[in-house]
């Protein structure tokens, strides 16, 4: 091989191994960020009581997660609802515990979290998919009566009950053999909600979805201290209903059985990047 051949070797070899460095630059940044989506206006009334009723439509679907969600929003709230049959999934979230963050800015910053269900400190979990709907409501009732709003700060956290945090509403439920998970959140703050978003003139919002870290050791501690009290790991089925929207809802997914897979579950995090809807008025008049 001559010089100058030489050189264009070594040239071409910088090339490719630089592209190839910002293709996987490029990837790894692409998995890092949020998902982009855009909110649907709410159209009727949306009762906070973990039902899917009013959640038929404008449904997403991430395969990762195995969870269901849907995205509404009106001039004062944000609706959030999520649905998912995983038994691993919903495992993680009943026992491990459940934060959903928001980002005013659009972004992934965890600045502003509301936490609920509470991570269990007895290795139970009080969510029993296969109990009928009385008893749903009464471990409702009994267990799930605490939420904690989260700063940006990890020390700035307030715990509060479910019902009296002001403009907040969530609550926990099933369907079939599905956790549904439905929360409301104020996006401005006022004298009346002063836990809100604080929504932008971009009218983007960041949403998290994240559990806390599993910890299998601790779980097997707390129900070693309760042994002889019943209880029943969450269920497995299909999800049924919705419209195929969106990302895709799939009816089908993975099943994960919490009483076979030994490994220790991965912990949830998914953040979305929401265009807020606005009101249809408004929409009419920029087509016009």
């Amino acid at each position: 091989m001559d010089k100058t051949n030489h050189i264009n070797h070594g040239r071409q070899t910088r090339v490719v191994l630089l592209c190839g460095f910002l293709i996987a630059a490029a990837a790894f940044s692409g998995c890092s960020s949020s998902l982009k989506l855009s909110s649907t206006w709410r159209q009727e009334d949306i009762v906070i009581d973990g039902s899917d009723t009013e959640w038929q439509r404008g449904q997403y679907y991430d395969k990762e997660s195995d969870i269901v969600y849907s995205i509404r929003n009106d001039d004062d709230y944000v609706y959030l609802f999520l649905k998912t049959q995983n038994r691993t999934t919903q495992m993680q979230i009943m026992r491990a515990g459940f934060t959903v963050w928001f980002d005013a800015d659009g972004g992934n910053d965890h600045s502003f979290g509301i936490r609920y269900p509470l991570a269990r400190q007895d290795g139970r979990s009080e969510f029993h998919p296969e109990s009928d709907e009385e008893q749903i409501h009464s471990a409702s009732e009994q267990a799930l009566l605490e939420l904690e709003i989260v700063g940006a700060q990890k020390e700035n956290v307030q715990r509060f009950s479910t019902l009296d945090v002001p403009g907040i509403r969530v609550k926990i439920g099933r369907s079939q053999e599905a956790l549904v998970y439905e929360l409301r959140v104020p996006l401005r703050k006022t004298p009346h909600t002063p836990f809100a978003i604080g929504v932008t003139s971009e009218n983007r919002i960041g949403i998290g979805l994240e559990t806390e870290e599993f910890n299998r050791e601790k779980m097997k501690m707390g129900a070693h201290k309760n042994e002889g009290l019943s209880g029943s790991e969450p269920g497995d089925s299909q999800i049924e209903g919705g419209e195929h929207e969106g990302s895709g809802y799939h009816d089908g997914g993975r099943r994960g059985d919490v009483r076979e897979n030994k490994e220790k579950p991965r912990q949830l995090g998914l953040w979305l990047s929401v265009q807020l809807a606005h009101t249809p008025d408004t929409e009419q008049k920029k087509k016009n």
